[in-house]
């Protein structure tokens, strides 16, 4: 929880930038940078589509090859990514924020985000980078589990890029700076969450699998039968 404090600060501290960045964004030498544009709509991309493709292609490709590595990875992937887009989905409705562009009385309208015509009221948090971002930590935490001495090369370019992804919707936009603090700690947080929770149910089925085979006995009668035994484990009460 102590991320989302942070998040909290680092959108108050943020803040009276978002006017003069947007405002900057606006001007003709940025616009018609092709280059900029080209790559900001394919980090678009592949913070919005992209990560659904990403953990889709895993699984398929596990399953396929029946690998459960892969499948896996693509399974928690997709998992960190909708978490992430829910919980976005639910802020962006409760703060009911406008875009850069739209003119409205009111910046931040209570509950404007889940009423219909919503679309220009849905700038807080940025849905883009929260998935951004949750695709980086659940494919830094897979890389951490598959193969250890590659995280420290996989992890930093998952969150460079994840971080492209922030800054070329604001360079769109379609974002204020102050949408990305909490959007970033969203899509974190959800990554983590459910490579941790997923950590601990393989830990505890192999567990359960290893207590059953303890206890297992296999043996062989003379008369060339195999005979299957289980033992309790007993415990004697304290005095």
């Amino acid at each position: 929880m102590a991320g989302f404090g942070v998040a909290v600060l680092a959108t108050l501290a943020v803040a009276p930038l978002d006017k003069p960045v947007a405002g900057e964004m606006s001007e003709a030498d940025w616009e018609k940078d092709e280059q900029l544009h080209g790559a900001s709509q394919r980090l678009a991309f592949a913070g919005g589509p992209g990560p659904f493709f990403l953990g889709a292609g895993l699984f398929t490709a596990g399953m396929l090859d029946r690998s459960s590595t892969l499948s896996g990875a693509g399974e928690r992937i997709t998992e960190s990514v909708v978490l992430a887009a829910a919980l976005t989905g639910l802020g962006k409705g409760i703060a009911g924020r406008a875009l850069p562009g739209v003119k409205t009385s009111e910046e931040f309208q209570w509950d404007r985000g889940f009423h219909r015509g919503n679309g220009p009221f849905v700038s807080f948090p940025s849905g883009h980078t929260a998935a951004a971002f949750a695709m980086a930590s659940a494919i830094t935490e897979e890389t951490s589990d598959w193969q250890s001495s590659f995280e420290p090369y996989v992890g930093p370019a998952a969150y460079a890029g994840a971080s492209a992804i922030a800054l070329a919707r604001i360079y769109q936009r379609v974002h204020w700076m102050s949408d990305l603090p909490l959007a970033i700690a969203i899509g974190t947080w959800s990554g983590l969450s459910v490579e941790s929770h997923s950590r601990h149910k393989r830990t505890h089925i192999n567990t359960v699998v290893r207590r059953i085979v303890d206890a297992t006995t296999i043996a062989r009668t003379a008369d060339g039968e195999t005979l299957v035994g289980w033992s309790v484990p007993f415990v004697a009460p304290d005095r």
